[in-house]
């Protein structure tokens, strides 16, 4: 055989290697993702309905459609890259694609105010969605890390809360919006930080921000 046909041979066992070990990965991280919800998800309701979206190397979906005060209805979903296919992995993460979990939550309460929190090296690559641009009032006081939008009237203990949230367990948050239109709360969040933040602690805290005095 030529040089050639070696290249050929030596590039397709590097495909099917990958590939193996890229769906490996995949599960790993993806039952990971699954039991860390769980867990969380359990200081949240007691019954859980989950769902595969596609497989465990893809990615799943959890719901809570009867949760516990302050929530009414908890839904997660998280998405795994496509690494098994090396070329489109790499395409698509040059692109910005990565591992992603994402939270919408309906509250028993409306919100007294509407709330957007966003990563300060996210800041200059993302935009207030056009309801956010229209009705900021001001920028608050936010930890380290984080920017803090308000957008409505002010409510200082709850914006306390989560600023004692996002100190706490914020390491695997991207982006939070808190609205006064369904789904009240969506958190984006990335998945290789989660194993920093145990699930059971951020669930509580992220109760203890959303809890109303008559909760």
């Amino acid at each position: 055989m030529n040089l050639g046909q070696w290249i050929v041979i030596g590039l397709c066992a590097l495909l099917v290697a990958w590939y193996f070990g890229a769906s490996m990965f995949n599960r790993r991280r993806g039952m990971a993702t699954y039991q860390w919800l769980r867990r969380g998800l359990e200081q949240v309701g007691d019954k859980i309905e989950a769902q595969w979206l596609g497989s465990s190397s893809t990615g799943a979906k959890l719901v809570i459609p009867r949760a516990e005060k302050p929530y009414r209805r908890l839904e997660s979903t998280y998405l795994l890259e496509t690494r098994e296919i090396l070329p489109y992995w790499i395409l698509t993460h040059l692109r910005g694609r990565r591992d992603g979990l994402m939270i919408k939550v309906v509250l028993r309460k409306v919100p007294k105010t509407g709330l957007v929190v966003e990563r300060l090296d996210l800041r200059n690559k993302t935009e207030l969605e056009p309801q956010d641009q229209k009705q900021v009032s001001e920028l608050v006081d936010a930890p380290e890390g984080f920017t803090i939008a308000r957008y409505g009237p002010g409510d200082p203990e709850s914006e306390q809360r989560l600023r004692e949230f996002l100190s706490e367990a914020g390491e695997p948050i991207e982006r939070i919006s808190l609205q006064q239109k369904s789904p009240h709360l969506e958190i984006r969040m990335w998945i290789n930080s989660l194993e920093m933040t145990p699930p059971v602690p951020f669930f509580e805290m992220l109760k203890k921000w959303l809890q109303q005095p008559s909760d």
